[in-house]
């Protein structure tokens, strides 16, 4: 017995309440054996962190329409949030973490891709304004400012500073 993505995403589809959304979803398929991996994302989280009690309230109802659906499937279920260090959508995630420090892999021109950390400023269409990110604070120092074209990201994480 499976079960398909399809069936999984019309149900969480049906649970999952707002702002809770789905971030990703996988599902292996595996002889007699069905891996389900559920990432959640919280909208109105600064970082979009998702609670445990709210994983486990998704797990839960989760369960339960499976085992209606397909009272023989053989799964395991993992609920999680997507992370402090998740991948950026790129570009709804430049507007959305406005003034949280990213690490972004770009292209530059005449050396190849580069990697930075920066806080994002602002988004006007097609530009990004970044200001370089730096864990020391530095009085009254003039702190870097980069601007980069949408089209020249070419991947990016939040990125937590400890």
């Amino acid at each position: 017995m499976t079960v398909s993505k399809e069936v999984i995403e019309t149900i969480l589809d049906r649970i999952l309440l707002t702002p809770v959304k789905l971030y990703a979803l996988m599902v292996s398929q595996r002889p007699n054996h069905t891996l389900i991996e559920v990432e959640l994302d919280h909208l109105e989280h600064p970082y979009g962190s998702v609670s445990l009690l709210e994983c486990e309230q998704v797990s839960r109802k989760l369960n339960e329409e499976l085992e209606q659906i397909s009272p023989d499937l053989n799964y395991t279920l993992k609920v999680s949030s997507a992370g402090a260090e998740r991948k950026l959508v790129i570009p709804e995630d430049l507007d959305r973490f406005r003034g949280i420090p990213v690490r972004l892999v770009y292209k530059s021109e005449g050396s190849g891709d580069k990697e930075g950390i920066f806080k994002i400023l602002d988004r006007k269409e097609d530009k990004i304004f970044l200001e370089l990110f730096s864990k020391r604070k530095t009085k009254g120092a003039k702190k870097k400012e980069v601007i980069l074209e949408l089209k020249d990201i070419l991947k990016g994480n939040l990125y937590v500073s400890i």
